[in-house]
């Protein structure tokens, strides 16, 4: 296996031949110009995977046991995922028995397998519907849990910046419900489902067709809640100067989401967005990002 290390988490990857390099996809070079030579390097030099390699015997991750859950002749990469309460293992892969590629993931903290369990449910709901990957298999046990889906062919956005596309697949995800019919919060506010991470790195594209991934963080909550987390939330995980000048470059697809729901003032949809932020980065020990999204809803606060 060839480790590459990144600030916040590390990757694993077999020898892989051309026609696998699909794995690659566990990682998106969106950090600045040096992670992105870094990248490059890891990727077309052997001779820097060399430098990076690790027996497998010694890896510090249970990899025997995600092996044998799987059950199949599989090649795999791992994505050891951000630290903290909620981090889990995901997994590009390869069935050498089916020739069939799949995306997993593994589970063991129990913020983590609580978050797995509801995407093994949202993915069940959504069956059918052109927003998610088809679920092939999972396994919830006291110990782990483990989803296996197809793998998505696409390309993330190699923008950060929204466009009329993204907040037409946004209209159409918040017209779906949890339930068989439309509730509000206690402030009047309507509610739709939401898919919790809605950014570029969720996304995947071919052939002008958009599907979402990483649905764990999925509910019910307020109109917009996607719709603002991809306007600033990348803005502030690369400690973007001004996130709030999004809200008047990103006005007419603001204006275009609101719309479709007959809605003319999204100031207490975005006002509850970032209240909803800070209570969840909290809960997560996020504290440099709650600390962010608590200076944005002073200053929203204000308008």
């Amino acid at each position: 296996m060839y480790k590459f290390q990144t600030f916040t988490t590390s990757y694993y990857f077999p020898k892989l031949r051309k026609d696998k390099r699909y794995m690659y996809g566990l990682y998106s070079a969106y950090g600045g110009k040096a992670a992105k030579l870094y990248w490059w390097l890891f990727r077309n030099s052997s001779v820097i995977r060399r430098i990076n390699a690790v027996d497998t015997g010694k890896l510090t991750f249970p990899y025997t046991l995600i092996k044998e859950v799987d059950g199949g002749d599989s090649l795999m990469s791992f994505n050891m995922g951000s630290p903290g309460i909620e981090q889990k293992i995901s997994i590009l892969g390869y069935n050498n028995q089916t020739k069939q590629p799949f995306f997993a993931k593994f589970a063991q903290k129990p913020a983590a397998m609580e978050l797995s369990k509801n995407e093994i449910h949202i993915l069940n709901m959504l069956n059918g519907s052109g927003f998610t990957p088809a679920l092939l298999d999972y396994k919830i046990t006291p110990e782990f849990v483990y989803l296996k889906t197809e793998y998505i062919k696409g390309k993330r956005p190699r923008s950060r910046r929204l466009t009329k596309e993204i907040t037409e697949l946004s209209i159409r995800l918040s017209q779906f419900n949890l339930r068989n019919e439309i509730h509000h919060t206690d402030q009047n506010l309507q509610l739709s489902l939401s898919h919790g991470d809605f950014c570029p790195w969720n996304f995947l594209e071919n052939n002008g067709n958009i599907r979402l991934i990483d649905w764990e963080t999925a509910k019910e909550r307020t109109l917009g809640y996607d719709l603002f987390t991809y306007i600033f939330q990348p803005a502030l995980l690369f400690n973007e100067a001004e996130p709030l000048k999004h809200l008047e470059i990103d006005r007419h697809f603001i204006d275009l989401y609101f719309s479709a729901f007959g809605i003319s003032d999204y100031l207490p949809y975005l006002k509850s967005f970032a209240t909803l932020k800070v209570q969840e980065e909290k809960r997560k020990n996020n504290s440099d990002l709650w600390k962010k999204y608590g200076d944005l809803f002073d200053v929203i606060g204000n308008y």
